[in-house]
């Protein structure tokens, strides 16, 4: 199982996220470094657990459409490769991102603004590079508001992923944001379970909420290739020899 470590970057800093409350969201306190810079924070998780692929939350894309692309480019210039949420609205947000080697591009549901543009995406990058996450908030999908949206006729989680699958699809994350960062579990587990029964060949990523090796085995058990992990890894509920050991 991979381990994918986050960085929510909010006014270019690296911010610890919790619950989805984006208003409150302070720069990430860390036992690895003191700084909160994004290039020292991926340095740190480097140092101490042999980890180089990130999952880069880009917050002030996401909420203003201010891509940070010279951050994008320093990860990549320092042997970082990492997928990336820059808040999607459309395919054609992510046009001059294609030509960076080494990210794989994230479209949420929570931006995006239909399934045709996912399909576009895929199109685009190719089902290697694109991954769709399923927004959710407390169990329900979290969907843009924007007009004549498809995502918005399906209120039940399994009926997304159903419209993201008919784009061509083969990633995909499953993160309840009210989970984020308050070490309650991802509350997807029974999601994931079901989706893996039914799409042996679908590749899923968990996360949100873990804190300890014992809900890392059970996100494995349930059938996810990967997990999104911040808040453990910072301060220290999960060591080196277990991170090394479980991925």
């Amino acid at each position: 199982m991979k381990i994918i470590p986050v960085l929510d970057i909010l006014n270019q800093t690296v911010v610890r996220g919790v619950a989805g409350q984006r208003e409150a969201y302070q720069p990430v306190q860390s036992n690895l470094t003191r700084s909160s810079q994004p290039l020292d924070i991926a340095r740190a998780i480097r140092d101490e657990f042999d980890l180089t692929e990130f999952y880069v939350a880009d917050l002030d894309a996401i909420l203003q459409q201010k891509q940070n692309r010279e951050l994008y480019n320093s990860l990549l210039k320092d042997g970082f490769t990492f997928l990336l949420d820059c808040g999607l609205r459309t395919a054609d947000d992510a046009a001059e991102l294609q030509t960076l080697a080494g990210v794989t591009i994230v479209a949420g549901l929570e931006t995006l603004k239909s399934p045709e543009e996912l399909g576009r995406l895929v199109s685009q990058w190719g089902t290697g590079r694109t991954i769709f996450s399923l927004d959710l908030k407390q169990g329900k999908p979290l969907v843009s508001t924007a007009s004549e949206n498809g995502f918005a006729m399906s209120t039940k989680p399994l009926e997304v992923v159903e419209l993201s699958l008919a784009q061509g699809v083969q990633q995909l994350i499953l993160l309840d944001l009210a989970r984020v960062g308050t070490g309650q579990g991802t509350g997807t587990e029974e999601l994931c379970s079901m989706l893996r029964s039914q799409h042996q060949d679908l590749t899923l990523i968990t996360g949100g909420g873990i804190r300890n090796a014992e809900e890392l085995r059970a996100q494995s058990e349930c059938g996810a290739d990967g997990v999104l992990i911040a808040s453990a890894l910072h301060d220290g509920r999960l060591g080196r020899d277990t991170v090394l050991s479980l991925s």
